[in-house]
This record gives structure tokens, C-alpha cells and sequence, in this order.
């Protein structure tokens, strides 16, 4: 089971997790189960019985890991070679340093990985994700919540993504809980395919298909 998978293998990376379908935060405070495994199940949906043959995710704004873990696991899981990328600043939080152990996990398992250490700010950023692929299968932005960093971080990297945009923290909406990421999506003129929102008005992930 691919979630228990997931589970399984962050606990072995970072700290002991247990697999509940409820809306919880969980994975160390950055996701909430039941949105998290639900977006992975229409990951799933979307490619279909014909599993491509090579997949590539970027994640703008990772946080010690987890979706590069349970890319790696969905790649296992369904015999696909894949890519992680990941625009991320390390030393904005010290905390977030396990995020190597998690990347260490990806090359362990099969998959390859990208870690851009910069701030998505730079005005080399987009030049040195490009560098890595002109696109991404799924594009995942999760940096700065912040109105001004969503519209920076959606101006740069959304148009990199093939398949799908993915969006988390998209509650609250304002005004004023005070989260500016679903402002700068509406503002953006990307309209979501999806909303995941399972507990009220924090969190959530939106998705937007490309094709």
C-alpha cells in the first residue's frame, strides 16, 4: 500500500509517524494526511494505467522532505524512474536541515535528486532550475506564503510544469487568517482543478492540470 509505504519510510527517515485517514496535521506539522494522500491518489488517477516511463517533480519550498519521500515511494510503487528537483534555502531554518537525510533516502531508493540551495528571490533562481529541465511533469509550490512570495514564486515557476500544478497551503484566503497563496493563484488567472480542504480553513492543496 503506497501510503503505508510513505508512513514506513518517514519514520524510518526522520520521526515515528502513524498512517490515519483523519485531518490531523501531521509528518511533523506540514501536511494534513487525508489532503496529502488524496492529492497523491489524483497523481495517480491522472497518469492512468500507462505509467510514463520517467517522471520529474519540482518543489518549490520543501520542508524537510516528505514529498520528495513520497515521490521516491510513488516512483517505486509504480516502477517509474524519477527526478526530484527542489528550489529550497536551507538556512532560512535550521530545522530544516533533515531535509538531506530525506534526499539521502531518494538516492537510496532509486530515484535521482536536484537541490537548488537558493532563495526563490534570486534572480538566479529560475535560470538554475531551467538548467536542470526546461519542464517538470508536476510542479508543486510550497515556499512562501506570503502574498508577494506566492505571485513570485507562481510568476517563475508555474509555466515549467507539463502536467500538473499543485499548490499547498491555499487557506486561508484572507482577509486577514493571513495566507496570500489562493490570492496569488486567483491573480495569476490559473484556475484550480481541484481543492483539497479538509480542515477548515488551514492548509489545503489546490491542483491545476495542465493537459
Amino acid at each position: 500500500m503506497f501510503e503505508q509505504n510513505v508512513v514506513e519510510a518517514y519514520s524510518k527517515v526522520h520521526s515515528k509517524v502513524e498512517y490515519t485517514n483523519n485531518t490531523d496535521i501531521s509528518f511533523d506539522g506540514s501536511q494534513i494526511q487525508k489532503e496529502f494522500f488524496e492529492a497523491w491518489k489524483e497523481i495517480e488517477t491522472f497518469y492512468g494505467k500507462n505509467k510514463p516511463k520517467q517522471l520529474s517533480f519540482l518543489e518549490v519550498g520543501a520542508w524537510k522532505g516528505l514529498w520528495a519521500i513520497a515521490f521516491c515511494e510513488f516512483c517505486k510503487f509504480h516502477n517509474i524512474e524519477g527526478t526530484y528537483t527542489t528550489i529550497t534555502m536551507i538556512d532560512h531554518d535550521p530545522n530544516n536541515r533533515p531535509l538531506f537525510k530525506s534526499l539521502e533516502y531518494v538516492y537510496n531508493n532509486g530515484c535521482t535528486y536536484n537541490l537548488i540551495d537558493l532563495n526563490t528571490f534570486d534572480e538566479k533562481a529560475l535560470d538554475e532550475v531551467k538548467a536542470v529541465s526546461g519542464k517538470f511533469n508536476i510542479v508543486f509550490i510550497d515556499a512562501g506564503h506570503k502574498y508577494h512570495e506566492a505571485k513570485n514564486d507562481i510568476d517563475k515557476f508555474s509555466n515549467l510544469a507539463k502536467d500538473m500544478l499543485l499548490f499547498h497551503d491555499i487557506r486561508p484566503t484572507q482577509p486577514d487568517n493571513s495566507c496570500g497563496v489562493y490570492q496569488a493563484i486567483l491573480d495569476s488567472n490559473i484556475v484550480l482543478d481541484r481543492e483539497i480542504c479538509y480542515n477548515g480553513n488551514i492548509m489545503g492543496i489546490g491542483i491545476k492540470y495542465i493537459k
